[in-house]
């Protein structure tokens, strides 16, 4: 279960590829704009109505009280649907993205099932709060647990409850919301996660899970010789065709290959005819780049953080919302790379930053060290055995 959000379901469909190579049935509830992905990994799709592509993302970035009433009509959503579609057809197994729990755990209780969560990002335990770090103001880890309760809180607590009332199910939503779920896969090692050593069995660092991805193309490198860069600001906050344009103005006439990636954040025409060692694509497969790159340009989401950490490529970051600004910040305190704000981008300061993340001996050692324990880290494969593991544990 996941909404449509490439970077949360892009994560784990090389996990359904798996399950389903292994011989398991997998249902995958999402909505359209991600469903034929999930079709391609071997799922059977449910769609539901989703609202979440048209939601307001500056407010998402900015703005908590947004974001969770945006998760909660889309939880509202998948359980209607659940419950229209799978009543007499159900799973011996409930497994949700973190980032809509209240369906995931309430569909799991309401049928008595067991549940797994899925985290494509970093994970919150009573040492570290994400949710905290993200509305901190400056992407600084947070003491764990829930944040300090704003005045808004009950009315968010109450939707919990009356949505799980709704369905039968009496839990506290304090309980629904807080509660730790038996098992967790995170997408990120646990050397990459804040606190990370705080986190007890209960959660599964696995790392990125990477599989086939003939939903994003074909990309072949460029036959100038110029080293190659990456520049993406991944699938949701990337309305910012400013940001794309300064980039054409950095690599024209500079010794690189530039491959960009817009998805649908702008139409491509508005950035102009290109230089020739300049392409843009919506979609393009980034592993497959990133094998051939020197350095990645990126806004710091999880997805991209981590295919580059797997491939052993250092990183420029320009966040563009205070969820990117977290990663930033770990990326620096790891000497994974360096972070140029939105206020300070220019062509001239990006190429410098370019330079020093490909020249310093520091940042090219941290960053193989770290590709070392993403590629330790277990990926798919782990993450379908530690599924296998988890409902064989409950049938015992």
């Amino acid at each position: 279960m996941s909404h449509p959000d490439h970077g949360h379901v892009i994560p784990n469909v090389a996990v359904v590829t798996e399950l389903v190579d292994r011989g398991h049935r997998v249902t995958y509830l999402t909505g359209a704009q991600t469903a034929s992905i999930a079709e391609s990994a071997g799922a059977t799709v449910l769609r539901y109505d989703s609202r979440y592509k048209r939601a307001d993302f500056t407010s998402v970035a900015n703005d908590p009280r947004y974001l969770l009433n945006l998760l909660l009509d889309e939880s509202t959503e998948m359980l209607r649907t659940a419950d229209n579609e799978l009543g007499a057809d159900r799973p011996d197994l409930v497994v949700y993205d973190t980032s809509i729990l209240y369906a995931g755990r309430i569909l799991a209780r309401k049928w008595q099932l067991p549940a797994v969560q899925l985290i494509p990002m970093f994970a919150s335990n009573e040492s570290f709060s994400y949710l905290s770090a993200i509305y901190s103001g400056d992407g600084a880890p947070a003491a764990g647990g829930p944040p300090s309760p704003p005045p808004w809180l009950a009315e968010i607590m109450g939707r919990i409850g009356a949505l799980s009332a709704s369905h039968g199910v009496r839990v506290a939503p304090q309980e629904l919301w807080w509660g730790v779920q038996d098992l967790s896969l995170v997408n990120i090692p646990r050397e990459f996660q804040y606190a990370g050593d705080t986190f007890d069995d209960r959660f599964v660092f696995v790392g990125p899970c990477v599989g086939r991805r003939d939903f994003l193309g074909d990309w072949k490198p460029p036959t100038d010789e110029l080293p190659v860069v990456l520049i993406s600001l991944g699938a949701v906050f990337n309305g910012h065709p400013d940001f794309f344009r300064t980039c054409v103005e950095a690599f024209t006439g500079a010794p690189w290959h530039a491959v960009m990636t817009v998805a649908d954040g702008i139409d491509p025409d508005e950035l102009g005819p290109l230089p020739s060692n300049v392409e843009v694509h919506r979609w393009v497969p980034h592993l497959t780049v990133l094998e051939h790159a020197s350095v990645a340009v990126t806004h710091g989401g999880m997805g991209t953080v981590m295919e580059a950490l797997l491939s052993g490529t250092p990183m420029v970051v320009v966040p563009t919302s205070a969820i990117d600004a977290v990663t930033a910040r770990r990326l620096d305190e790891l000497d994974l790379g360096r972070t140029l704000g939105q206020q300070e981008l220019t062509a001239r300061r990006l190429l410098e930053l370019i330079a020093e993340v490909t020249a310093s001996p520091a940042i090219q050692d941290a960053t193989r060290r770290m590709r070392q324990h993403v590629q330790a880290a277990g990926g798919a494969r782990r993450a379908a055995d530690e599924l296998e593991n988890h409902l064989a544990r409950q049938r015992t």
